[in-house]
């Protein structure tokens, strides 16, 4: 055991003149353990990121932070301008072209850049290595230190919604191939889901890919090398061969035939045909990122139960220390009512949505509020936008795809009420503190999909693990609206499997949750309940918990 760290009575950031409640007994528990890995079960609003950044400070060494997003990472600095933050390349303009530095043309050959000491991607990396807290996202982080590995290892990494992890480890270890990687390389897409007659068909896409890489670049590198500027389409030519040929030898490193899943679609479009290669569990690939520091903080909301963390990300139980803190939020100012219009699982959820339409219509027109609405996924959403001429005069907003996601959250964020938020992924790395958002429905318990090979797999041999993830996803989506001490907001959840769920596994909620959880009183027989007799309900002052 190390000598006794003290806490001091005030934080030395100066944006925090003091600590909130159990926020010094969150530094002292990781700062004095003498355990490896130091789990924080922390709600919204204790104030994890002061306890991790205080405790690094302590430490004396060097520290580096990941978290699941740039906004996240961008949020931080905000808070803490002491820390470095790591962006990759394509947030930088490359200084020798009109590109960034990710289609910087000497990316890809042999040749030094002239002005790399001078490159804006390479001078933050160099000041990063001299910085003693250093945040990057996990992606960044992933693939840096496994295909670079040109930082050292730290005496602490500190892991930001750490339930977040073992979804970002398989994202970056899970590969896929679609109809037009075998079109590209003049390859036939693989007839059957055979796994030997695929490997073969990969083996021979690397082979290929090798000679189509150094072709171009030859070409780029021919073109420096006699003064010239190789085209950008060049420039992404070489990148594309370069980034798929590392993706393939990665595969290859990692893949086995026992404990890996493989989903094979040969589609009738062509174009929809995909092959997709995952490990049932990452618990193997761990080390990726538990390897670059002496100590571990995993922090998280929704942290599962420690015999399902320990076996999901391959920790010994024996070297792990765990705090709860408790919410400083007061109960009433946060509850989470269950209202049970109806079963939105796989077999009652279209004729449960006909139902909860008209439930939000009339919710609506009897109230004129800031609303978001979860819908677990597209297809959900899409019914709920296209009815949502229904609602009253709201300013809807709403995403079709990842990529308008953004934007959805920003018109929310700036309109007026009414407004009403419609998306499926909102559940986390979203904050709508204070008149942004006062109310919000969960309109289905956010089962992970058993049409993912991998997830059926490992629900097969691991249920516990496939409850607890829907457990977070859950709890990560009850979180948004109500951010501090003094927020206050409602959150509603419209599906009756909830019921059982929370009957059932209760102790996998965390207990901040659980004391918020109330029920609306209604008759053993709601079917033939109109949405008005729902908003009468509803306004009732007492609830029954659950």
């Amino acid at each position: 055991m190390t000598n006794h760290v003290t806490v001091p009575e005030k934080p030395t950031f100066a944006k925090f003149p003091s600590w909130r409640d159990y926020q010094r007994d969150g530094v002292d528990f990781i700062v004095n353990t003498d355990k490896r890995f130091n789990v924080i079960d922390g709600s919204t609003g204790s104030g994890k990121s002061l306890i991790a950044m205080a405790a690094a400070g302590l430490l004396n060494g060097r520290t580096y932070y990941l978290v699941g997003s740039k906004d996240l990472q961008d949020q931080l600095l905000r808070d803490f301008p002491e820390l470095l933050l790591l962006k990759g390349r394509n947030n930088f303009d490359c200084l020798m072209k009109d590109v960034t530095c990710d289609q910087c043309m000497y990316r890809y050959v042999k040749e030094p850049c002239p002005k790399k000491e001078r490159c804006p991607y390479v001078v933050q990396k160099m000041e990063a290595k001299e910085a003693k807290f250093v945040g990057w996202n996990y992606a960044m982080f992933l693939t840096n230190q496994y295909f670079v590995k040109d930082f050292p290892r730290v005496e602490l990494l500190i892991c930001d919604e750490a339930h977040l992890l073992e979804g970002q480890l398989m994202r970056f270890i899970d590969i896929k191939f679609n109809y037009r990687f075998f079109r590209d390389l003049n390859l036939p897409f693989p007839e059957n889901d055979n796994r030997e007659h695929i490997l073969t068909v990969l083996d021979r896409a690397l082979e290929v890919i090798g000679k189509k890489h150094e072709k171009a670049e030859g070409i780029v590198g021919g073109k420096i090398r006699s003064g010239g500027a190789p085209d950008i389409e060049e420039i992404e030519l070489c990148s594309k061969w370069d980034n798929q040929m590392k993706k393939l030898r990665f595969f290859k490193s990692v893949y086995t035939p026992i404990n890996w899943v493989l989903d094979y679609s040969n589609d009738p479009e062509k174009r929809r045909s995909y092959i997709s290669f995952k490990p049932v569990k990452v618990a193997a690939f761990s080390n990726y990122i538990f390897d670059w520091a002496d100590k571990v903080v995993l922090m998280s909301a929704t942290n599962p139960p420690s015999s399902i963390l320990c076996d999901s990300l391959g920790i010994s139980q024996n070297d792990v220390s765990r705090l709860v803190i408790p919410s400083t939020f007061k109960v009433e100012n946060r509850p989470v009512v269950f209202v049970p219009i109806g079963k939105m699982n796989r077999q009652c959820w279209k004729d449960t949505i006909e139902e909860i339409v008209p439930f939000l219509d009339g919710y609506c027109k009897c109230h004129k509020e800031k609303i978001l609405v979860h819908c677990t996924n597209y297809k959900i959403a899409d019914i709920v936008t296209s009815a949502s001429h229904l609602f009253g005069n709201y300013q809807v907003c709403y995403h079709e795809n990842a990529g308008e996601r953004s934007g959805a959250l920003y018109n929310f964020k700036r309109a007026d009420p009414p407004a009403i938020l419609i998306s499926p992924s909102m559940e986390t790395g979203v904050d709508l503190a204070g008149d942004l958002c006062r109310v919000q429905f969960i309109l289905k318990v956010p089962f992970l999909s058993i049409g993912d090979i991998q997830v059926k797999e490992r629900m097969n041999i691991d249920y516990p693990w496939y409850i607890s993830s829907t457990i977070a996803r859950l709890v990560q989506s009850s979180g948004r609206i109500v951010r501090s001490k003094n927020d206050w907001g409602v959150t509603y959840i419209l599906d009756v499997c909830f019921d059982d769920l929370f009957r059932r596994y209760r102790g996998f909620f965390p207990r901040w949750f659980s004391e918020s959880v109330y029920r609306v009183p209604t008759p053993s027989d709601n079917a033939n309940l109109t949405p008005e007799d729902w908003l009468a309900i509803l306004n009732r002052e007492k609830l029954e918990k659950m």
